[in-house]
């Protein structure tokens, strides 16, 4: 394949999965479960899936892709997939999103694809044709678990933090799918080969604000700092602090900084302290009894192998609002 077709190729969100950590015995077990007789990929790209499928015992494949240079016949499956008999999909399809297209200046290249949907990241758009065929493994963006995306179809999500592509660090999760409803108690949800429980408990587990205290994110004259993003130094990881302690220019913390930040909160030193304190208990014990499932992931991972994680700032107002209510009891009031 020429370098102008592998640039093209990356440039439209388009990556090689030429390793295959996302194989875990759960998704193989999954596979063999469906009973398909085909493997079929929308998205066949360089047919690295394809040949996965045929080293685990599939005699037949079937393979489309849009560029029509390649061996397979060509297809726009953004726009449609046909239906295939007694087959499973086995797919990465392209990632990109619209703020991605347009900061590369590709968008009137994909500006159809978003002009039909209603989503913001074209992998999504992928994941709706794809459910037009009973069965599925899709390695998707980590982030589909944090989106509103249906995942009623689903038969399990499942992290993987082996870095997957040779061309990319995006952080990606495996989906399996297949042709019945279920509840979100009925999905299972594995960081690589463990088995963390069910997306039910992972949904009721998520934090959300009251916006009941006056908070001003991204004050840099406030008494709160943050650092929202795991470092690549396990000892370093996702914080609250004293300003002071942040070592960075707090002049440089903008209206759209999202990775550092300083928060500004009216209570006095003593209160702001034991905020502090709480705030980085809640943290720690919301991550341990989550697994990380529930932050946003980062690109790469930290020197341990474990993925990176940011901590979005209104899940960040949360703990900040639990924490001020432990460390101000009395004072439970409403600040404007």
């Amino acid at each position: 394949m020429s370098m102008d077709t592998i640039a093209k190729k990356r440039s439209l969100g388009q990556f090689y999965t030429k390793n295959g950590f996302w194989l875990k015995k759960h998704v193989l077990a999954f596979i063999k479960s469906t009973g398909a007789t085909i493997a079929f990929d929308p998205f066949a790209g360089g047919g690295d899936l394809l040949k996965v499928a045929e080293n685990i015992g599939f005699k037949k494949i079937k393979g489309l892709d849009i560029d029509g240079s390649l061996n397979w016949k060509q297809n726009d499956s953004l726009l449609s997939i046909p239906r295939i008999k007694n087959s499973i999909i086995i797919t990465n399809p392209p990632y990109l999103t619209n703020y991605s297209a347009k900061r590369k200046g590709i968008y009137e290249n994909v500006k159809k694809y978003f002009d039909i949907c209603r989503y913001d990241d074209l992998y999504q758009l992928a994941i709706e044709k794809c459910l037009a065929n009973d069965f599925g493994v899709m390695i998707i963006p980590e982030t589909f678990i944090n989106s509103k995306l249906p995942k009623s179809r689903l038969a399990s999500i499942t992290i993987i933090e082996d870095l997957l592509f040779n061309d990319t660090e995006n952080p990606i999760c495996v989906i399996c799918f297949d042709n019945k409803n279920k509840e979100y108690n009925q999905i299972d949800v594995y960081k690589n080969d463990e088995l963390l429980g069910d997306l039910g408990y992972f949904e009721k587990m998520r934090k959300m604000p009251h916006k009941n205290i006056y908070m001003k994110f991204n004050a840099p004259t406030g008494q709160i700092a943050l650092r929202a993003v795991d470092t690549t130094n396990p000892q370093k990881p996702i914080m609250f602090m004293k300003p002071e302690e942040i070592n960075y220019d707090l002049s440089e913390i903008k209206y759209s900084s999202r990775l550092i930040t300083v928060i500004e909160i009216k209570a006095d030193k003593e209160i702001i302290n034991k905020i502090i304190e709480h705030s980085n208990k809640l943290l720690f014990d919301f991550r341990k009894k989550t697994n990380d499932v529930l932050l946003s992931p980062f690109k790469g991972n930290k020197k341990n192998g474990e993925r990176r994680r940011r901590l979005d700032y209104m899940t960040a107002r949360a703990f900040l609002e639990e924490a001020f209510e432990l460390a101000c009891p009395i004072a439970r009031l409403k600040l404007f």
